[in-house]
């Protein structure tokens, strides 16, 4: 049972460890910045995928290393269609691993937090049916990529339907950076787009999530006036 219980959360420590170990690199040398990864990418067209893609793969495993950061340095080294392309598969790498890792959790992590709250227990039952839309949402308002990985992949959501609700969710942000990146003035028209349907993206999904809180609590009470009644 022991050895059973450590293969579940063996992925989740590694993740901690990574996270500590970035925390400490950020308080010791400072936030990562566009300039420093560039310095770091290599001359290689291919070996620079290569560093992009291990980049977007070890900031999966941290909260500290962020996302925008990666994607702008991408783009600051590709011309923009090749950086959308590095960018799009990064970020494919990104969400995909974090969410293995809550995976490979088994669920223990849903178990753990619904025995101790009735009403996360109950949110996810009230939503359970309709992940995809709840998963674009919050990938669309920005939120942590890596601990919300963790989280859907710990519930067991269909891997395919959680990668396109994600990429679709982060898509506006991604190309946002990627752009930013590329052109490095943020006054520019096609940035000053790209923020603009970013920023519309984020307050729909805010709207959407905020709707369904609504319908969920007049169900409640529905429910509860039927049990009273």
């Amino acid at each position: 049972m022991k050895k059973g219980r450590f293969r579940k959360y063996a992925p989740l420590c590694l993740m901690a460890a990574l996270a500590v170990a970035a925390g400490i690199f950020v308080l010791m040398h400072g936030n990562i910045t566009v300039e420093e990864l560039l310095s770091y990418a290599p001359r290689n067209r291919l070996l620079a995928v290569l560093v992009a893609l291990a980049a977007f793969a070890l900031k999966s495993q941290t909260v500290f290393i962020l996302y925008g950061v990666v994607a702008a340095a991408v783009g600051a080294v590709f011309e923009l269609p090749v950086a959308l392309a590095v960018n799009l598969l990064g970020s494919a790498i990104c969400v995909t691993l974090s969410y293995l890792s809550g995976r490979a959790t088994d669920g223990a992590i849903l178990d753990g937090v619904s025995r101790k709250s009735e009403r996360i227990r109950r949110a996810y039952e009230n939503n359970r049916d309709k992940l995809f839309l709840v998963s674009l949402a919050l990938r669309a308002l920005n939120l942590s990529y890596d601990l919300l990985g963790v989280f859907f992949g710990s519930i067991r959501m269909p891997y395919p339907s959680y990668l396109a609700s994600s990429m679709l969710g982060l898509l506006p942000a991604m190309t946002l950076y990627t752009v930013l990146g590329s052109d490095l003035d943020i006054l520019s028209p096609p940035v000053l787009v790209c923020a603009g349907v970013n920023i519309l993206c984020i307050l729909a999904a805010w709207l959407a999530l905020r709707s369904r809180r609504r319908k969920r609590r007049e169900n409640d009470n529905e429910k509860d006036q039927q049990r009273g009644a």
